[in-house]
C-alpha cells in the first residue's frame, strides 16, 4: 500500500549539506505477506490505510528530531523547545516538534521507526509473517524496512 504521506522538516545531524534545517514531501508504504483468512485478505487495506494515515498525521508539517543524537543538547523545554547543534541555537513551539527514537533523523530510521509502529499495531493479525515498510524523502532515494513476524 503506498500513497499515503506527509510534510515535514528535519535535519541530518554531522552531514555536511544535510545538517542545514530543510523538509521533504515523505512518502510512506507498506506491504505485507502471510496466508489470507477465511475472507481472502492478509489485512484489510482499509485497516491498513487507517493506521498508515495516523502515523503520517502525527508527522505532517512537523519538525522532525532526533531523540537519541549526543550532539543534540536540549537547553530549555517549556512553551518552546531551545536546542543546540555544534554551537548553532534554534527554538521552535513545542507543539510543532516531534522527538523521535533515533539517532538521526534519516529516512533509514524513519522507515525503522514506522515498521515498529505498523508491527505493534498488527497484533489482531495473527496471518500476518512479514511486513516490509518503505519510505521516501524524495523520489528515488528511499529506505525500506523488513519486519518478519513469525518465525
Amino acid at each position: 500500500m503506498e500513497g499515503l504521506g506527509f510534510s515535514a522538516a528535519h535535519f541530518i545531524i554531522g552531514h555536511k549539506k544535510c545538517e542545514h534545517l530543510h523538509g521533504h514531501n515523505w512518502r510512506v508504504g507498506v506491504t505485507v505477506e502471510g496466508e489470507p483468512d477465511e475472507r481472502g485478505l492478509v489485512v484489510d487495506f482499509l485497516e491498513l490505510k487507517s493506521l498508515l494515515k495516523q502515523l503520517c498525521d502525527g508527522y505532517d508539517h512537523l519538525l522532525l528530531l532526533p531523540a537519541e543524537n549526543p550532539a543534540l543538547k536540549r537547553l530549555s523545554e517549556g512553551k518552546n523547545i531551545r536546542i543546540s547543534i555544534h554551537g548553532r541555537e534554534f527554538e521552535f513551539p513545542k507543539e510543532d516538534v516531534v522527538w523521535l527514537p533515533v539517532i538521526n533523523t534519516t529516512v533509514e530510521e524513519l522507515a525503522r521507526v514506522v515498521a515498529d509502529e505498523v508491527v505493534k499495531n498488527l497484533s489482531a493479525y495473527p496471518n500476518v509473517d512479514k511486513i516490509t515498510v518503505l519510505v521516501e524523502e524524495s523520489p528515488g532515494e528511499s529506505a525500506t524496512q523488513e519486519r518478519r513476524i513469525k518465525a
